[in-house]
Parts: C-alpha cells; sequence; structure tokens
C-alpha cells in the first residue's frame, strides 16, 4: 500500500523479528557484544530480559543466525506452568521422537543427541522463549541438564529470554545454585528519546527508502505515544504511513501520527495510552516542524531570474545539494550543531539559500535558540529572496518564533501584514483573535490605514532587532 508511495522496496514496519533490520544502538550493541561472548565462550547459562517488544527475539535470531553453521539450534517457545515435564518438550525443540519414554530414558535420548553433536564439533543451543513463565521446578530441571558439561568441554549452552519478571524468579533463594551458573545476563531498556528517530531512520533506510518520510517531530511524536519500545514503535510508524499515504501527504507529521495512533488506540487494543496533542508537542515543537515542512518544499527561482540564469556545470551544481542532504541527516541525528554548518554550505548556491537558511533557523530553534532562529528568519526576509509563498511562510515562522519569545505585539503585527496579503493564509486569523481580542475584520477596511500599516510594518520590521 504504502511502501510504493514513499519509495520503500519492502515494509520497514514488519512485526515479524528480522536480524536484517536490527538497530544498534548503545544498548543493543551491548547486548549484542554480550551474547556474542557468552556464545562464543560456551557459557553454560545465558539470562536476557526485557519488557514485551524491547528487541530481545531479534537479538536473538542475529547472534544464532551468525552462527548457524556451528550449533544445533532448539527453541522452546510455548513455556507456561502446566506443562509438566520439561524433557519431553526439550526433545520436539531439536525434533526428537521421546514418545512412550519414561524420564530416564527421555535424559538418556537427549545426551546421547548432545554426545553425536560434539562428536560433529557441533555445539546444541537451547534456547527458552518467554522463561519468566517456568517456575522453580522447570529450572531445576534445566540446571540439572546442563550437568552433561563437564570441565573440558561444554556441549550445551542454555538461552533464557523473558520479561522482567525471570530476574526476579532467578533472585529467589531456592534458586541460588542457578544463578550460580549464569554467566552472562542482560537487561534491555526501551528506547530513549534520542534513538527513536535514529531506529526509525534505521528501519526505513533497511526498507529501502532514499529519504526521511517523516518529519523529526513526528518521530518524536512517536517515541512520546510508546515510551521506546519497539514493537509499539513498528505499530504507530505503520499506521502512521499509512494514513499518510491516505491523505498524499510527502511527510508524515506529528499531527498525523497522533491521529493514527489515537484512532488505534480507540479499537482498545494498541496499548498506549490517551493523551492530548498539546500534552505531547509544545508551541516550540509545532513552530519547528512547521519551519521543516516549509523548507522540505524545494525553493525555485522567479521565471524573469530563471532566464537570467546560466547552466551551472555538473560537479558544483551537486555540491551545494550534498551538503543540504548531509544538513538534513545531521538535523535528523540531533547533531544541530553540525547540520548548522552543513546548511550554511548549500546556502551558499543561491537556488538553496531560502530553504537550507530556513533549516538553520529550524535548528537554532530545536536548541531553544530562538533569538538566532529568529535573527535569521528575519535576514531571510530583508533579502527579498524566494517564492511569495515561501516569504509568506517565512513571515508566518517568524511570527509564531515571536510568540514563543512572548513578543506578542511583534507577533500581531506580523500576522496582520500576513492577512492582508493572504486572509485565508494557514491559522492567522484564528491567532489574531487570540492574541488580540479587540481584533476585527472591519477595523482594516480603510485603503489609508492599509497603506499606513504597509508603511508602519516595514519601519517596525526594521526596527525588530
Amino acid at each position: 500500500m504504502y511502501e510504493s508511495f514513499y519509495g520503500f522496496r519492502t515494509n520497514p514496519f514488519t512485526l515479524v523479528p528480522d536480524p536484517r533490520f536490527l538497530y544498534l544502538g548503545k544498548q543493543h550493541k551491548t547486548a549484542l557484544n554480550l551474547l556474542e561472548y557468552g556464545l562464543f565462550n560456551r557459557a553454560i547459562f545465558t539470562v536476557i530480559t526485557g519488557e514485551p517488544g524491547t528487541g530481545k527475539t531479534t537479538l536473538l535470531n542475529t547472534i544464532l543466525e551468525q552462527s548457524q553453521h556451528e550449533v544445533t539450534l532448539g527453541v522452546l517457545s510455548h513455556t507456561h506452568a502446566g506443562l509438566g515435564s520439561l524433557m519431553p518438550w526439550v526433545l520436539m525443540a531439536f525434533n526428537l521422537d521421546g514418545k512412550g519414554m519414561d524420564s530416564v530414558e527421555l535424559f538418556k535420548t537427549f545426551t546421547a543427541f548432545i554426545v553425536r553433536e560434539h562428536q560433529c564439533q557441533r555445539r546444541v543451543v537451547l534456547v527458552v522463549d518467554e522463561a519468566q513463565n517456568l517456575g522453580a521446578a522447570m529450572l531445576e530441571e534445566l540446571r540439572l541438564l546442563s550437568n552433561v558439561n563437564n570441565g573440558r568441554n561444554q556441549p550445551l549452552q542454555i538461552v533464557l529470554s523473558g520479561q522482567p519478571g525471570l530476574r526476579g524468579l532467578l533472585q529467589r533463594g531456592d534458586l541460588i545454585q542457578f544463578a550460580q551458573r549464569i554467566s552472562v545476563d542482560y537487561h534491555l531498556q526501551p528506547l530513549g528519546e534520542d534513538e527513536t528517530p535514529a531506529y526509525i531512520r534505521h528501519r526505513m533506510a533497511m526498507a529501502g527508502g532514499a529519504r526521511s518520510v517523516m518529519t523529526t517531530q513526528a518521530s518524536v511524536m512517536v517515541h512520546r505515544l510508546t515510551c521506546g519500545n519497539a514493537r509499539l514503535i513498528n505499530q504507530v510508524c505503520d499506521v502512521s504511513l499509512a494514513y499518510g499515504y491516505a491523505e498524499r501527504a510527502p511527510l508524515v507529521t506529528a499531527d498525523i501520527v497522533w491521529r493514527a495512533t489515537n484512532d488505534r488506540r480507540a479499537g482498545g487494543i494498541l496499548p498506549v495510552a490517551q493523551h492530548a496533542l498539546c500534552d505531547l508537542l509544545s508551541q516550540e515543537d509545532m513552530v519547528a516542524e512547521e519551519l521543516e515542512l516549509a523548507a522540505a518544499v524545494p525553493a525555485s527561482p522567479a521565471p524573469e531570474q530563471a532566464a537570467a540564469l546560466p547552466l551551472p556545470a555538473a560537479e558544483p551544481a551537486v555540491q551545494p545539494q550534498s551538503y543540504y542532504e548531509q544538513g538534513l541527516a545531521l538535523k535528523q541525528a540531533g547533531s544541530y550543531k553540525q547540520a548548522i554548518a552543513a546548511f550554511e554550505r548549500a546556502a551558499t548556491d543561491s537556488l538553496q539559500q531560502v530553504r537550507a537558511m530556513s533549516q538553520v533557523a529550524l535548528c537554532l530553534s530545536a536548541v531553544g535558540r530562538h533569538e538566532d532562529a529568529a535573527k535569521e528568519l528575519v535576514a531571510l526576509l530583508k533579502s527579498r529572496q524566494g517564492t511569495e509563498i515561501e516569504r509568506l511562510n517565512i513571515r508566518y515562522f517568524l511570527a509564531r518564533t515571536l510568540e514563543t519569545l512572548h513578543r506578542t505585539q511583534k507577533a500581531c503585527e506580523l500576522y496582520m501584514a500576513i492577512h492582508k496579503q493572504d486572509p485565508g493564509f494557514r491559522d492567522v486569523g484564528i491567532r489574531l483573535r487570540r492574541l488580540s481580542p479587540a481584533w476585527s475584520l472591519a477595523s482594516f477596511s480603510s485603503p489609508a490605514w492599509i497603506k499606513g500599516f504597509a508603511k508602519y510594518y516595514s519601519q517596525r520590521l526594521r526596527a525588530c532587532f
């Protein structure tokens, strides 16, 4: 559905654990290194825990796929307290027939299997998923099963993967001997707000996306709705892209994410809390996103300017664009200082200048430098570059920035000028009525007032800073 519209080769947010999509953030990289250490150093027991959806299974699939030629793998995933003895299920995990056998015969069959694999230079790895469902008796079975290992050879390794309750289970006094055999353990936390946008970009890139199709604030909105849970991130991004496709939106915005998620949540299945949009997105966030949306529209010179411009050589023409793309990538990664430097280099090309310097203002706003952002926007207005709609957008963003700085009178002056040029532009009328209750359309009906205001506005704009 949305894959071809946004340029993906496959669904970037499938819920099936796939090692190709593994995002190696700081903690996932640490977890992977520890799992590798445990597997290749023949740790008898390895434990990985985390809330559902944090990426445990994807990590395990990755490490086991890397070592598939060296190990014989068995996965026990349907664990619950009513399983009875664990041994029949262990044999089934390795496709061994234990039908009609008693406990002694089951153990002998499994031991013989391990010996055969060891003779073939293969290690046997048993992965127990949802291990928090195992009781103390079943864990004791696993401990006794691990006794097939001796001091010289460790042909059997057991990996326990489970929710945080597994850690509490392993801390029980009657499981001290089991806990003492655990060589490696790690607890996965949800992604942080700085990691979620990078995770989203990574999955889009792995699906063949050549560009980001979500605004920075949309990615932040995803994090705030999901609290960084990777599985929920995938679900929210998937439904948000579907909504974006339905609306033919070139970029998925924070508002689209919020609406799509709330519609899914209303069905009572998607486990996200209900939040008002204003609770998740500040006014500063909204201003930053609108700057980003405006900057994403390619700048084009006026017809008479275009005719006068000489055809650029191929090599120099590509360079400013590449700086602009580099700046976008840096901004998406949160490296605003480096992004500003890249955008400023892109702005040396007159065709890139308006959108590149708009991005500079966006970066400044993102790091709380609203005064500097406003100055950049004023400079863009004074340069008289850009199309009419671009200049209207710049005035609007400047007014929004001034609102953030609590300069209500100056913001109103800009909104009034915008309204005179385009009465239906965005939500200018609503903002004027909110900021200046005495404001009314009738008060601007006089042509003399319009002429006087134009002169007044020019003077005020020059005096703003």
